[in-house]
């Protein structure tokens, strides 16, 4: 017996939740070697973003799932979920890059979130993302996704 999907909201984090300045971080993880550690160092005091801090505040008390869907790697978890505690950013589920996608691009890591949680059993309706490639990624998936900040990198 199959049970029908949850709707849900899925935001990124870098750039969408969190205050990300690529042209001083950028190189720290969006080239062929990745420095991840630099990179959440430097994260850890990002202020967030405020309209979307607040807009993901309203759709979890208007009883919406909330679920995190971003390109760091797994290993990050429990900084991002401390990142997210610490800005009272409440969310129902945490889907990050896998292990083995190292050197995946962040297309694919959506891509591959999003076939995960499906398979959990959510149903993605509305995506909050900032990089122009992931929002058409999302798109091609024929998935809503407001793009919330310039993202050509």
């Amino acid at each position: 017996m199959t049970h029908p999907s949850k709707p849900c909201v899925v935001f990124d984090v870098d750039g969408t939740l969190a205050e990300f300045d690529a042209d001083r971080l950028g190189h720290l993880v969006h080239g062929v070697e990745k420095h991840w550690d630099a990179f959440h160092h430097a994260m850890a005091d990002a202020p967030p973003i405020a309209p979307i801090a607040r807009l993901l505040r309203r759709l979890k008390e208007s009883g919406e799932t909330i679920v995190i869907c971003s390109g760091r790697p797994s290993g990050w978890a429990e900084h991002t979920m401390a990142w997210l505690q610490k800005h009272d950013l409440p969310f129902d589920g945490l889907y990050l890059r896998a292990a083995d996608q190292d050197a995946a691009s962040d297309p694919d890591v959506k891509r591959r979130a999003l076939a995960e949680m499906k398979a959990d059993g959510l149903a993605p309706w509305l995506i909050i993302d900032d990089r122009s490639s992931v929002v058409e990624a999302w798109r091609a998936e024929g998935l809503v996704c407001l793009q919330c900040a310039p993202g050509e990198f």
